[in-house]
């Protein structure tokens, strides 16, 4: 087995630690005959020793990180971290936090997701968290899936919700009305998106009877742009009118404290950075001042509200959850079958790449001597341990992990790697090595 510490950065100014933490494994057994070499841990160098089997009480002391964790510093739930990562980390609608590169090699922050905390996450696409899907599991009057996390009168009270953005939502059957009753432009056209089109006079409240904006799709698919795309003048749409209203979007005051806003905790939001708005050439996208001007372009630095988007629309459902960014039933489409999970993700090159997102390591799989990049990308210091809190082994530690971090290691033989946080034991994972 080889491990390597990736310092992606010092250990940032932009976590707490966190008392309670979710589960994400179960248990397994760890393959014997691996090496011992060095691994480094912040300033610290470990040799490790190969664990002997345990039955009863653990032989390995946990590591005692309090000093490392009493050096970090809390910011607030809506501001980025005083340090930036050495490489892209995170994934849109997956991660904390997601930065990315820009083409001339930056590395700039893209998306805050939030608050911190523990979110549910509701948008694997074997999970049923669609609207439709969550409309029937209600009126079916049968058990709530565990996965949703809420009981039967929360759910009822979402569902209450969806219908009513639902109702606004297929009220727009024609692009024109939207620009009759005073909404505009505000993006161009993004894959599995649509377009923007904003209600000026909506405020910054959360109200299911009126989102901010609403999302349209040109049925063909084809991308367009600026003046070709269209707009709305003096109530009138300037452009090809065969658009679809396929979803909502919702914009309202940043918070501290999770929004007041759809029922349950699955409605997670996020906040956008360094965004290019509405460029002559090209996608709304994530990049530098410099070239969203040389696009043509309105830069943000921080579009300063919290945003999501809701897909209920009927035909036009997300398969990874009515709250999920991107909806690979709206055109223009993105082929490939995992391109919603992947959108957003600048992995790796050559490397299984792992984030660390709200408490949960993911499900790892790896070939033998395959490199695997765990990158911390939640607000809080997390640890990649070998073993379990109950039976830790000397196999491998990353040490405290802050936002931004990233350990490597890799097997050098098939099996089972059980892993956990030392400062949240109840997160756990196992590595199946192939």
């Amino acid at each position: 087995m080889r491990r390597r510490f990736v310092p992606l950065a010092a250990i940032v100014a932009a976590v707490v630690l966190v008392a309670v933490a979710c589960s994400s494994g179960g248990d397994g057994e760890v393959a014997t005959g691996e090496t011992t070499p060095t691994t480094t841990v912040a300033d610290r160098s470990v040799t490790p020793e190969t664990a002997p089997p345990t039955t009863s009480a653990p032989s390995v002391t946990l590591p005692d990180y309090s000093d490392d964790v009493a050096q970090i510093e809390l910011v607030g739930d809506t501001e980025l971290p005083a340090s930036s990562p050495e490489a892209p980390i995170g994934a849109q609608g997956f991660s904390r936090y997601v930065y990315t590169q820009t083409a001339s090699g930056e590395i700039i922050p893209t998306l805050v997701e939030g608050p911190a905390g523990r979110q549910v996450r509701c948008q694997h696409l074997e999970q049923e968290c669609s609207y439709p899907e969550l409309k029937a599991i209600y009126d079916s009057g049968g058990e709530i899936p565990e996965y949703l996390q809420m009981d039967r009168e929360t759910l009822g009270e979402l569902v209450d919700q969806l219908d009513r953005v639902n109702a606004v939502v297929q009220e727009y059957d024609n692009i024109n009305l939207a620009c009759e009753r005073g909404f505009s432009r505000s993006t161009n056209q993004t894959a599995n998106m649509g377009i923007h089109m904003i209600d000026s006079g909506a405020g910054n409240e959360f109200n299911p009877d009126r989102p901010q904006m609403i999302l349209f799709a040109k049925e063909d698919g084809v991308f367009m742009r600026g003046d070709e795309l269209g707009t709305c003048r003096d109530g009138t749409w300037t452009g090809d009118d065969d658009f679809m209203a396929v979803g909502a979007v919702f914009n309202i005051d940043l918070s501290e404290d999770h929004p007041e806003g759809f029922a349950g905790d699955i409605d997670n939001w996020h906040i956008h950075y360094n965004t290019c708005i509405a460029p002559r050439q090209g996608s709304d996208s994530a990049g530098s001042r410099e070239a969203c001007r040389e696009a043509g372009g309105l830069f943000l630095p921080r579009i300063g509200s919290w945003m999501m988007h809701a897909y209920v629309a009927d035909g036009f459902e997300a398969d990874a959850g009515v709250f999920s960014m991107f909806n690979p039933n709206v055109w223009p489409i993105v082929d490939g079958d995992d391109a919603l999970l992947e959108r957003g993700l600048t992995p790796i090159e050559g490397a299984v790449n792992a984030p660390i997102a709200n408490f949960d390591y993911g499900d790892v799989t790896a070939g033998v001597g395959e490199p695997i990049v765990f990158s911390n990308s939640d607000a809080v210091p997390h640890t990649v341990t070998s073993g379990s809190a109950l039976d830790p082994t000397t196999d491998f530690d990353s040490g405290v992990l802050g936002t931004g971090q990233s350990f490597e290691l890799s097997f050098d033989a098939p099996g089972e790697y059980p892993l956990f946080c030392v400062l949240h034991p109840d997160m756990q994972a196992v590595v199946t090595v192939q």
